[in-house]
Parts: C-alpha cells; structure tokens; sequence
C-alpha cells in the first residue's frame, strides 16, 4: 500500500480575504486532489486562479469561471486523465452554478472528482444535485467535494450523497470560519474507497469556511 491520497474541498470565497493566506495554508495542507468552491470567476479570473495554482506548486486541471467558480488542481504526483467543466442553466434572479469534473490517476489506479457548490434556494439546489449525480459516470471511485449550503439530512445532501459516504460526518461544523456553527462542506466518498483520516483544520480568517481534509488509502481495493 502506498501513500494515501489527500483530498481537500474548500470553499475560498474568490480570494477576497486573504489569496496569498489561502494558498500558504493549502500548500501545508499537501493535496494531492484540491477542489475550490468559489474561485475567481469574474473579470481577471483565469490569471488569479493561474497565480493560485502556481503558489501551491499544484496545476490547475479545469475549472474557474467555465465551471462557475468550481475549480480543480491536482499535484504533479498524479496524472490527469480527463477534466472538464459543467454549467448548470441558469435560473433567474440566482447565481449560475456548475460543477468540475476529473479523473486521475496515481499508481495504476483511478479515481474520479467533483467539485460543486449549491444553490441558496432549497428548490433550486435539490434540483442541482439531482442533475450533477444524475451526470457523473460510475466507472471509477468517486469522490464529491462541495459546499452543500445545507446540512446533512436535508433533500439536497441526501441527493447529493446518494450511494457515497460522509466521510466528515464527524468532524463538526464548517461554517462559519469565525464561529462554527453549521456543516454545511461536504466530502462524500465512494464506499468502494477506505477513508484513511479526515479532519477539518483551522486556518486563520483567509475566507469564510474550513476545508475539509480526507485522506485515502491507495490504491482501493475493489469491492467485487
């Protein structure tokens, strides 16, 4: 068994508080898979997400304002397959959203990653969770990072969630950063992979969330 593979999903709040704090604290973090919810979107986006990736020495694989603010980076220590980004339609009078999507690759094996962030609306995300599971294959292990902006238990989590494994379910809350109170940020794991450690760190008032950190032991075995 080799090192396992570090997931971070964290919600950033497009490095308005602190860009160069966000990416010292994600780089001692050592991701190997890091997926941002609230990256840089609008004007000037691409270079500030381009900056971010180059602080972290992680390479950015999709996303930004393709995939309304879902970023993926991967490190140097994986390859990656496929990546891409997914626009939800719009909804007036809402934020546009969307997902980010990838597969890569460490040691032979393969894992598939999302990043999403949902609606503020409780109609519109449940409907965004159904179309984001309802679009991802089941080829490979998935694992979904995401601000949920609901708490487990609720009709979007549970569709979201649906077949995977909180693997922060007891980790506390997430949100805010200042005084937490509500989970809100999710990881949520193929049951095909064993969760090796998770824990949701404290960095200081860089943004408005906690990451959530999962460690995963690699390669998976296969559940058949």
């Amino acid at each position: 068994m080799s090192a396992p593979l570090r997931v971070v999903s964290w919600n950033v709040r497009s490095l308005r508080d602190d860009a160069a704090g966000v990416a010292a604290f994600l780089t001692s973090l050592d991701p190997d898979v890091a997926v941002l919810q609230e990256a840089p979107r609008l004007l000037g986006s691409r270079r500030a997400n381009r900056r971010l990736a180059r602080r972290t020495t992680l390479v950015r694989a999709a996303g930004g304002a393709t995939a309304a603010g879902n970023l993926l980076l991967v490190s140097s220590r994986l390859r990656v397959v496929e990546a891409h980004a997914v626009k939800l339609p719009r909804r007036r009078g809402l934020h546009r959203r969307g997902a980010v999507l990838g597969v890569v690759e460490r040691d032979g094996a393969r894992l598939a990653v999302t990043g999403t962030h949902l609606d503020l609306l409780p109609e519109a995300r449940l409907a965004s969770a159904e179309r984001i599971r309802g679009a991802l294959p089941d080829r490979y292990p998935l694992v979904i990072g995401a601000d949920v902006n609901d708490e487990p238990g609720s009709p979007a989590w549970e569709a979201l969630a649906r077949g995977l494994v909180d693997a922060a379910a007891s980790c506390g809350p997430t949100f805010s950063l200042r005084e937490p109170r509500r989970r809100i940020d999710a990881v949520l794991v193929d049951p095909r992979l064993t969760v090796a450690a998770v824990s949701v760190p404290r960095p200081g008032p860089v943004t408005d969330h906690l990451p959530v950190v999962v460690d995963l032991a690699w390669p998976p075995v296969s559940s058949s």
